[in-house]
């Protein structure tokens, strides 16, 4: 455990002890899914024998139960009672010992986990002729895409804390093509025809069509975008310019989650051309994509990969795609864990 955690830890609890009652120690601790257990300290007061309680049930060396505890500070601040004062204090506390507050003060997450910077260019769901982008603003990282703009997309609006969601990506696509008197359902049946041009293999059509139809009608409002094709890195020649002599290992991701504006979830399938050359396996071509890995993740991206034979079998590929997504939307909190 890292020695911020262990402070927050002392310092959560001297908090409990002169804001909440024992009830609310409760409330707050097994909503965030931790039994009591038994600390075996000798403590002076119930209110912080509880809490000690409650922290002696964790394994705080895992990071699901890191996860538990950062749902306990959320839960904390959502208590409607304790005033603007207390809860300011217990956001200065958490960034005092390295977790982060989102803006709106009631999100909390560990500064070390995700991508630090924010999303500056989302361009995506290309499905023509390579864009070609320039700088209009260098300092500033602004972009303008000059040649091939009609074949894709750039969402312009501001990633929110609590990442990029379908509804949000809805509301994005009514303005952008002024279908102001639609609905929402008929506006997502636009936005989706057109993000399903620019999937090019059977298995990513399949890995697209499967989250909709498992997730669309359980999650609704809360569902999460899966972008297509995201534009990762960017060069400007394209392979046939450069005589197939590739210079960057991967410019597009598969599909992309901004599950907040720091975790990024990138999901890529893998046919036959990510590690071999003319149906001979290729060690080169497989090391470049591991290695590339590698980078993605030490930048705080989290990386997870399809073999396209996966998503062959429609029936086959339900299965694993559908236990695949509810461990991960259980993983960052997005449903809830079996109890």
């Amino acid at each position: 455990m890292t020695p911020n955690v262990e402070i927050l830890k002392t310092e959560f609890r001297e908090f409990c002890v002169i804001y909440l009652y024992i009830r609310n120690i409760n409330d707050i601790f097994t909503a965030a899914g931790i039994e009591q257990g038994k600390s075996g300290k000798n403590l002076s007061g119930d209110r912080r024998s509880l809490v000690e309680d409650y922290y002696a049930s964790l394994n705080w060396e895992s990071m699901e139960s890191i996860r538990k505890f950062v749902k306990v500070l959320e839960n904390t601040l959502l208590i409607s009672w304790i005033g603007d004062e207390g809860k300011q204090k217990l956001r200065s506390l958490c960034e005092k010992h390295g977790f982060a507050v989102d803006k709106d003060g009631y999100r909390v997450y560990l500064t070390t986990l995700g991508v630090g910077s924010n999303v500056k260019n989302l361009i995506f769901a290309a499905n023509g002729p390579k864009p070609e982008i320039i700088f209009s603003d260098s300092v500033s990282n602004d972009i303008e895409i000059v040649k091939n703009s009609a074949y894709c997309l750039i969402y312009d609006r501001p990633i929110k804390s609590h990442g990029l969601l379908w509804k949000e990506l809805i509301d994005w696509w009514r303005e952008r093509e002024k279908l102001n008197e639609e609905s929402d359902i008929e506006v997502g049946r636009k936005l989706y025809a057109r993000l399903s041009q620019s999937l090019t293999s059977a298995p990513e059509k399949l890995f697209w069509k499967i989250y909709f139809k498992n997730f669309y009608e359980s999650l609704k409002e809360k569902l999460p975008a899966l972008i297509p094709q995201v534009y990762l890195h960017y060069d400007p020649y394209t392979l046939k310019q450069l005589q197939d002599q590739r210079r960057l290992v991967r410019q597009r991701m598969d599909f992309l989650f901004l599950l907040s504006d720091r975790i990024r979830i990138v999901i890529e399938i893998d046919g036959k051309q990510h590690y071999a050359e003319e149906d001979i396996a290729s060690p080169r071509l497989y090391s470049e994509m591991i290695a590339e890995d590698r980078r993605l993740k030490l930048s705080g991206y989290e990386v997870y990969r399809f073999g396209g034979y996966e998503l062959s079998s429609e029936s086959a590929a339900e299965i694993i795609v559908e236990s695949f997504l509810v461990n991960l939307f259980k993983r960052h909190d997005l449903i809830a864990n079996a109890t």
